[in-house]
């Protein structure tokens, strides 16, 4: 079994998050460790995404959000008025559950997200741009199509784009809001490979309503269910030996 971080990136302590009235996770506590992929599963509606989008500070967004707890990033609050959603977001990256590109070239696709950073050298972008096409095992697939628009490619590729742009942000944490839900049997393989890969430069958060996906690609699991986060814990314990009945009517899909 590989050597779980005892470094935590994220620490969220007793996290309830309301739109408007209606509230939507409920005392939440869980830290999230370096260099490891760390799942949230869970019926639709749990929860999962609203979570996710506390992490980075999307739901910033969102007039009607609000909430309370605390959440600690590297040891400093992650909601301080000092600090700015958008610099968070930058250190805080995320693919979403569809693709999408921006109406650039692929190459300005990736350059935008080092452009996002300050990068402005021409020669230090190009490194950029194929390390991070790299990173997400695409240069093979696009290096001599790289002035081409984002449409020639497929699904899976363009995720894969999306991926490499995030990474050119430089970011410490990478959240993946159920990226594979629009990509087909053989694509999905690949992007999990990737997951795999990552989680050795950084810390990944990884949402799927896919039991097996959750199974294969993450090293700490947490199971949602109604705003409620009812377990969390190593995967394999999650997984094979669940402490509560919910946790074992999901995995076992008795439940969901």
């Amino acid at each position: 079994m590989r050597q779980l971080s005892n470094i935590s990136t994220l620490h969220i302590s007793d996290l309830n998050v309301w739109y408007g009235k209606r509230q939507i996770l409920k005392n939440l506590t869980f830290d999230v460790l370096a260099n490891q992929v760390t799942a949230f599963i869970g019926p639709s509606n749990s929860g999962k995404t609203t979570l996710v989008r506390c992490l980075n500070r999307l739901n910033d967004l969102n007039t009607e959000f609000r909430h309370t707890g605390e959440i600690l990033f590297n040891g400093k609050n992650l909601y301080s008025p000092k600090r700015k959603a958008s610099e968070i977001t930058k250190q805080i990256g995320m693919v979403f559950h569809k693709p999408i590109p921006f109406r650039k070239s692929i190459y300005d696709n990736v350059a935008y997200g080092a452009r996002m950073r300050g990068m402005k050298h021409t020669a230090k972008l190009y490194d950029v741009v194929e390390e991070c096409l790299r990173k997400a095992q695409l240069w093979t697939e696009v290096c001599d199509n790289l002035k081409s628009s984002p449409d020639i490619l497929s699904n899976g590729q363009q995720q894969r784009l999306c991926v490499a742009r995030a990474l050119a942000g430089n970011p410490e944490v990478l959240i993946f809001d159920e990226p594979c839900e629009q990509l087909d049997a053989a694509e999905t393989p690949k992007f999990e490979a990737i997951v795999q890969t990552l989680k050795n430069q950084y810390t990944l958060i990884f949402v799927t309503n896919k039991r097996r996906q959750a199974a294969r690609v993450s090293d700490v699991a947490g199971f949602l269910f109604c705003g409620e986060l009812v377990e969390f814990g190593q995967t394999e314990q999650i997984f094979t030996n669940p402490k509560d009945k919910r946790t074992e009517d999901y995995v076992t899909g008795r439940l969901g």
